[in-house]
């Protein structure tokens, strides 16, 4: 479902770090579908340039981003899976079919450059970024970035699958101190622990989650923020178009209204009904809050 609002003369810059070729594609595609974005690609191996130019790319940038320094990059037999970090062989083989993909075939040295000292003077909306558990270092690195992000999708961690890597509690801490709000996981990946097979197969699991996509958002409540031109809409495009959360999409253009004084909120909401989507505005209805309370109350 598209969004009904044309961003085409003010699009979505997103800044993809670690954007190597995943056979699913870019999670953001249907704002790319949309014509309501420009993407800027940061992505070390040069092998991954073709396949990005053939994904809409506008801009690919082949450096590392990180702290400044030096760096070991340990590539791994799966090449999605390599890393600034050495891989965490102890907790890997204590899952099946974890520790195959993550084996180092070979260890290049590698210059890292901070997100501020490459994008000095840019100006990006939303950050997408997976650079298996070197995240928290590219963040770190780009504090003036980050100050004007309206959102950041984020691969996350449970356990430590790098040695040294920051868990979801770090990234967490991090961003919830820089303004930023959890809204949702997208995805996860999980096994089963090493000798276990689930369906048949060595990569499945239930219900143990390793890792995860999460997605966070500038605070809603920053009114000087979001008074900056557009930057509402823009948030209300990525939550239609990305995460589908109507809701919030919702309320992200009634804010914007109520700061600026635009009326995009009624037909939004209009617009979902027509296509059939049962989100509108209304304040709480207490019989329903009354009605739960008796449903839960043991007396």
């Amino acid at each position: 479902m598209k969004f009904p609002f044309d961003l085409s003369a003010n699009k979505i810059k997103i800044i993809d770090v670690g954007a190597r070729a995943v056979p699913e594609g870019f999670h953001y595609e249907a704002l790319v579908d949309s014509n309501a974005c420009v993407v800027t690609a940061v992505e070390p191996d040069a092998k991954a340039n073709k396949w990005l130019t053939n994904r809409a790319i506008d801009k690919i940038h082949n450096v590392a981003i990180g702290d400044g320094g030096i760096h070991e990059m340990h590539v791994c037999q799966l090449a999605s899976c390599s890393s600034m970090l050495a891989p965490n062989k102890a907790c890997l083989e204590f899952y099946s079919g974890m520790e195959f993909f993550y084996r180092v075939e070979k260890i290049n040295t590698i210059k890292t450059y901070g997100f501020d000292v490459v994008f000095s003077d840019a100006h990006f909306d939303y950050l997408d970024i997976d650079v298996q558990g070197y995240e928290l270092e590219v963040l770190k690195s780009g504090g003036r970035n980050i100050k004007n992000l309206l959102g950041i999708h984020i691969e996350v961690s449970f356990v430590e699958k790098y040695v040294g890597q920051p868990l979801f509690r770090d990234v967490d801490v991090f961003l919830a101190e820089r303004d930023f709000t959890f809204h949702c996981f997208t995805g996860y990946g999980t096994r089963s622990p090493r000798g276990v097979k689930v369906d048949g197969s060595s990569v499945n699991g239930i219900n143990q989650w390793l890792w995860a996509d999460a997605f966070y958002f500038h605070r809603l409540d920053d009114d000087e923020f979001w008074g900056v031109s557009n930057r509402l809409v823009k948030l209300a495009c990525i939550f239609h178009c990305v995460y589908k959360s109507y809701d919030f999409a919702v309320h992200a253009l009634k804010r914007c209204d109520q700061l600026g004084g635009s009326v995009y909120c009624h037909e939004y909401v209009r617009y979902l009904q027509e296509m059939g989507v049962d989100v509108e505005e209304g304040e709480d209805s207490e019989w329903i809050m009354e009605g739960m309370i008796k449903k839960l109350s043991l007396i």
